[in-house]
Order: C-alpha cells, then structure tokens, then sequence
C-alpha cells in the first residue's frame, strides 16, 4: 500500500501535463494547489512526522536537527540544477518561467522526486493516514511543474515522444525511492527517524522558496486562500478521525 501511495504523488505530473496539452492554464486551479499544499505540509509536519520523529529518536534528538538541516541544503542543490526561473511580479508568472525549464529540469526533477519518494514512502509504512495526505500534499505542488515542463518541451519544439516519455519518468519518479526502500529492506527507528527528518528538511525548503513565493507573487490570492483554508480543513479532519 505505501508504494501506491507514492505514485500518487508522481501522477498529478499528468493533471498539469493534461491541462499544458489542453492549451488552458487554469490559473485559479493552481493557485488554490498550491495553497493547499503549503497549509498541508505545514500542518502536517507540525501535528504529525515531527512528533513522530521525536518518538523514534528519544535522546539523540540532535539526529533531527542535523538531517533536517541536510535536507533543505539537499534540495537546494538540486535545484541549481534545474535552469532559473524568476518569481518577480514584473514578469508575467509563468509565461517566461516556461522557457527556462526543459530537459534539464526533467532530470533534476526526477533526482528531486526518487528522494521525496523515499520520504513519502517510509512515513506511509509508519501512519498511512499521514503518508497519503503528504503524497497529496506534494502531488497538489506537481500540477503546475507538469504544467510548466509539458508547455516548455513543446515551446522548444521537443517531438510528442519526448514530451511523452518525460512526463512518464516524472510521473513515476517517486516511486522509485519506494522502491529504493522496498529493497533495502527494514530499518530500525533511528535510521528512519533521519531519513524522515531529510524529508522535513526538504518540505521545508519546499514551502519556503517555492509555494510562499509562488503565493506571494500571485496576482489572484483568492483562490490560494481558499485552497489554504482547504488544506487546514482536511489535516483537521484528519487529526478528529485518526484519535
């Protein structure tokens, strides 16, 4: 079950890919994934992992500190690699952001999604509950990077096999960490407790430099607002139905 949760994450490439081929952007859609997004991740490191991951470390709570650290240094090595794309509200939000990612960001991107897959993967095994509203959390941040990678592969006038064989990888990319973790097999809580801290670190890194900015800079809030509140909703419901 915890490796179908991570594909879920991976399939919302193809909700953002579908509306790139369909020629309509949806603008209040993504704003309103996006908020939703961010009010999920946070509340459910908040409520969720980071109490989890204080059960499994006891004492050697510094583990969760230093991991955390290392996965927001992680991801934004990663994301050098992915070509630069400019939140300034002068530029139209996603109209040059779309010529700057290509090939390139496919690539980083699946680097980027193996290590969220193997996050979303091992908070699964732990509190399915909690695994899947993550992978939704993070899907719900896929649409518009579908989106974006799809209009800009055919901007660049990249064969329909090429555009179709990248969102494929994207789409499946974390379930390759699932499966990294499938074959390594069991592991004790304090390895777990780091790699779940990598993840908070990474989340983190995530709702900072990419969905703040993003909401920030969006010329229509509403939307997202109504997504946050969305967001704080379901963890609550969550939180009611799991005691």
């Amino acid at each position: 079950m915890a490796l179908l949760v991570t594909l879920i994450a991976g399939l919302f490439f193809l909700v953002g890919a579908l509306l790139a081929i369909l020629g309509k952007k949806k603008k209040g859609l993504i704003d309103f994934s996006i908020g939703m997004a961010l009010s999920v991740m946070v509340l459910l490191v908040a409520l969720d992992i980071v109490p989890e991951i204080t059960e499994m470390l006891g004492k050697n709570s510094i583990y969760m500190y230093l991991f955390i650290i290392f996965g927001i240094v992680l991801l934004k090595l990663i994301d050098l690699l992915v070509p630069h794309h400019d939140h300034n509200e002068e530029i139209k939000h996603h109209e040059r952001h779309l010529k700057h990612i290509g090939l390139m960001s496919s690539l980083a991107l699946i680097i980027h999604n193996v290590i969220e897959g193997i996050g979303i993967y091992n908070i699964a095994v732990g509190n399915i509950k909690a695994g899947i509203l993550l992978s939704v959390a993070v899907g719900l941040h896929n649409i518009p990077l579908g989106l974006e990678i799809t209009a800009s592969l055919s901007e660049t006038k990249k064969n329909k096999k090429t555009i179709f064989i990248s969102v494929l990888l994207l789409s499946i990319s974390t379930m390759f960490g699932a499966l990294i973790m499938v074959c390594v097999g069991n592991i004790n809580d304090k390895a777990l407790g780091c790699l779940l801290s990598l993840t908070v670190g990474m989340i983190i890194y995530l709702v900072i430099f990419e969905l703040l900015i993003e909401l920030l800079n969006s010329k229509n809030k509403k939307h997202a607002t109504v997504g946050i509140i969305v967001g704080i909703l379901l963890i609550l419901l969550n939180t009611f139905i799991t005691k």
